[in-house]
C-alpha cells in the first residue's frame, strides 16, 4: 500500500468515533472504505442494509472512497484500518530503560497521569524514540473498542494487516501539518509525531466554528499559519500640523504585513468546503482544499497494542464466571457417565464370567476325559471334529465339502478357472487360470455369491490370481 496501489480484496477503512460505531458499526453507512475502481463502481452502484443509496468520494491513483457499513462490504482478503483521531491519544513519554513485555507492563505506570480514562483499561503502541533521553511516542486507545473493531473484521475472515491512528495518516508537506474533515469530525496533525482530533457537526457553522476552535487549542495558526515578514516596514512618521497646538510631532509603529500560510485540508466530500473557508478567513490561512487523500504508513501501529497470540486473547475475552454453572453441570454429567460406564461395565464383565464357566462345564460334561480346560469352546471344535472324522463323516470345512461349496459358487466355470488349489487349517488357497477373475467388478461378484453360500473369499491382491476360500464364522 506504500505504493498507492490497493490490489482485488484489499481496502483502506477509515472508522468512525467509537460513539457512534458501538451503535451503528455493522449495519448504517459509517464507514469510508477505500476499494479498487472496480470493486467501489459495484459498491457504489448499490445500496446498504439501511436502505440508503452508497456515494462514492474522491479518488486515488487505482482506488476510490466509498461510503458503505460492515455488513455491505464486499468480500476482503486484508483491510487497514485508521481510527478516528477522537479515539486515539498520542502521547511523549518518558519510559523506562525495558523491553519487550515488561515495558508494555510499566507502560500504564508511566502514562497514568496523562490520561483522563483508567489506564488499565486502555492499550499502548509503542512509537519510534523522540528527542529526549528514553521518550518515545506512545498510543493509548481503549483496549475494549480496539478488540471490537478488529474482532469484528477478523469474524468476517477479513484480515487486519495495520490499524494506525488517523492523525498520522495524513500525508504532509515540508511544514509538516495537515488537516482532514470527514465523519463530522476534524483531524489535524502538526508535526510527524503530533496531532489531535477534533468533533464537529453537520451544519456549515458549526463545522467553521469547529475548525477555528481546534486551531486556537491547537495553538495554531496564530503561531505556525501567521507570521511576519522578513523585512517589516519602517516606522510611519506622521507630521505635526499647525493648527495644532501643543503637540508634536509623534511617531506611530506600522504594523508589519503577516503572510498567509497556506494549509492543506483534506475534504471527505464538496459539503466541508464552505465551512473551511470561512474558518480559514477567522483564523488567518489559506486553506488548500483537496480530496480525501490515499493515507500515509504511521509511525506506530495500534496492533502492536494487542498482547499475546489471536488464541490467547480470545481465551482472555471469555467471561468464566458465566460459565461457571454450564461447566459444573457438564462435570456432573461427565460424573454421572462414568459411573454409569463402569457400572455398565461390571455387568458385562460378570455375565461374561457366567457364560465362561458354563461353556466350560457344559465341556467338561460332554468330554468328562479332558484333564486340562484351557479353550472351551476350540477344545469342544476340536473334539466334535475328530468324533466326525472316527465316524467317518467329513465336516463343513473340511476339503471335499469346502471345495464342493466353492464349485457351486463358481458355476460352470469352475473346472476351467482353477488352476490349482491347496488345502491346510480348514482354508483352501485357490489360484486361478489367466484370463479368469482378473478385472475387480468380477472379482467383487465372486466374493458377493461367495457370502451367499456361506464362504469368505479373499484376494491376495489386485494383480495376483490368488484368493483364500473359508467358511464364515
Amino acid at each position: 500500500m506504500a505504493a498507492q496501489v490497493l490490489r482485488k480484496g484489499q481496502a483502506i477503512v477509515w472508522l468512525p468515533p467509537r460513539a457512534i460505531g458501538e451503535r451503528a458499526f455493522a449495519t448504517e453507512p459509517v464507514l469510508l472504505a477505500m476499494l479498487p475502481v472496480a470493486v467501489s463502481d459495484k459498491v457504489g452502484g448499490g445500496a446498504n442494509l439501511g436502505g440508503q443509496p452508497v456515494t462514492v468520494f474522491g479518488s486515488a491513483s487505482t482506488a476510490r472512497y466509498v461510503r458503505v457499513s460492515l455488513d455491505a462490504l464486499p468480500v476482503l482478503k486484508s483491510a487497514t484500518l485508521i481510527f478516528d483521531a477522537r479515539d486515539v491519544n498520542l502521547l511523549h513519554v518518558t519510559v523506562p530503560s525495558l523491553s519487550g513485555a515488561r515495558l508494555q507492563q510499566a507502560l500504564p505506570n508511566a502514562v497514568e497521569d496523562l490520561l483522563l480514562q483508567d489506564a488499565q483499561a486502555c492499550a499502548f503502541a509503542l512509537g519510534p524514540r523522540l528527542g529526549g533521553e528514553g521518550q518515545r511516542l506512545v498510543a493509548a486507545i481503549d483496549r475494549a473498542w480496539l478488540e471490537f473493531v478488529i474482532g469484528a473484521f477478523e469474524r468476517r475472515g477479513i484480515v487486519v494487516q495495520a490499524a494506525w491512528p488517523a492523525q498520522l495518516a495524513l500525508p504532509v508537506g515540508a511544514d509538516r501539518t495537515a488537516l482532514a474533515c470527514l465523519n463530522d469530525g476534524l483531524v489535524l496533525r502538526t508535526g510527524l509525531f503530533d496531532g489531535i482530533g477534533w468533533g464537529a457537526s453537520t451544519q456549515a457553522n458549526a463545522r467553521a466554528e469547529a475548525i477555528v476552535m481546534l486551531m486556537a487549542n491547537a495553538g495554531t495558526p496564530s503561531a505556525p499559519f501567521a507570521e511576519p515578514a522578513p523585512d517589516a516596514a519602517p516606522p510611519v512618521t506622521i507630521p505635526d500640523p499647525g493648527a495644532v497646538a501643543g503637540l508634536a510631532a509623534r511617531e506611530l509603529p506600522a504594523e508589519p504585513p503577516r503572510l498567509r500560510r497556506r494549509l492543506a485540508v483534506f475534504v471527505e466530500d464538496a459539503g466541508w468546503q464552505t465551512p473551511v473557508l470561512k474558518a480559514a478567513s477567522r483564523a488567518g490561512f489559506e486553506a488548500d482544499i483537496r480530496a480525501l487523500p490515499f493515507p500515509v504508513a504511521a509511525p506506530l501501529d495500534l496492533l502492536a497494542a494487542r498482547p499475546g497470540t489471536a488464541a490467547g486473547r480470545w481465551f482472555a475475552d471469555i467471561d468464566w464466571g458465566a460459565w461457571r454453572m454450564p461447566a459444573a453441570f457438564a462435570a456432573a454429567a461427565a460424573v454421572v457417565a462414568l459411573l454409569g460406564l463402569n457400572l455398565h461395565w461390571g455387568t458385562l464383565v460378570r455375565e461374561r464370567d457366567m457364560l465362561a464357566q458354563q461353556i466350560e462345564q457344559r465341556y467338561r460334561q460332554t468330554f468328562p476325559a479332558s484333564q486340562v480346560v484351557v479353550d472351551p469352546l476350540l477344545q469342544m471344535q476340536r473334539q466334535v471334529a475328530g468324533l466326525r472324522t472316527r465316524a467317518g463323516q467329513a465336516g463343513p470345512d473340511d476339503f471335499v465339502p469346502l471345495l464342493a461349496r466353492f464349485s457351486q459358487v463358481l458355476g460352470g466355470q469352475a473346472a476351467d478357472s482353477m488352476a490349482s488349489v491347496e488345502y491346510r487349517d480348514a482354508r483352501l488357497r485357490v489360484r486361478f487360470q489367466p484370463g479368469f477373475y482378473e478385472a475387480r467388478s468380477v472379482r467383487d461378484i465372486l466374493v458377493r455369491n461367495g457370502q451367499q453360500q456361506g464362504l469368505s473369499v479373499k484376494f491376495d491382491s489386485e494383480r495376483e490370481p490368488t484368493a483364500t476360500v473359508a467358511l464364515l464364522r
